[in-house]
């Protein structure tokens, strides 16, 4: 069977649908749109039909997904912007929604993660748990500084 292309209508629906469940930016619905095979003269008109009638809202989009990255995945600031980054946000927007969540937010986040890292991991020296710790705080995309002082809190505290 040979796939066809998909109308316009057809598209503008099943991606008024998509966006009517769940949050989706411009990225994810134009590689829906590729995947069905709409025509790349159409694609961009169907974005701007699904920006102006509210379906997608890029900055709404990314906002959430900061924040559900920060408080749930507990992501640090670096993580989301590249993530962001990758679903092709602009930098303007990626900083405007970095600012949106709280700074202090983060330090929380870290600290929990890192306490309880350090309790399941193996090590065979305080150094060789700082080093594995340091390297776990980055892998979450907090910057050095930040990790550093929470290890240096947590073994103040000596867990």
């Amino acid at each position: 069977m040979i796939d066809k292309e998909l109308s316009p209508e057809k598209a503008i629906d099943r991606a008024q649908f998509l966006c009517a469940r769940q949050e989706r930016c411009s990225d994810d619905i134009r590689k829906k749109l590729v995947q069905w095979k709409v025509s790349a003269s159409n694609i961009d008109l169907i974005i701007k039909k699904l920006a102006t009638d509210g379906f997608i809202n890029d900055e709404r989009y990314a906002l959430m997904f900061a924040r559900d990255k920060s408080k749930f995945n507990k992501w640090g600031p670096l993580k989301i912007s590249y993530a962001l980054k990758a679903k092709h946000f602009s930098e303007e927007t990626i900083k405007k929604v970095l600012v949106e969540i709280a700074p202090s937010m983060d330090q929380s986040n870290l600290l929990d993660i890192l306490t309880k890292k350090a309790k399941s991991v193996k090590s065979k020296s305080p150094y060789d748990l700082k080093v594995k710790l340091i390297r776990f705080g980055l892998s979450r995309g907090f910057e050095y500084e930040q990790v550093n002082k929470a290890v240096a809190i947590i073994f103040k505290g000596d867990l």
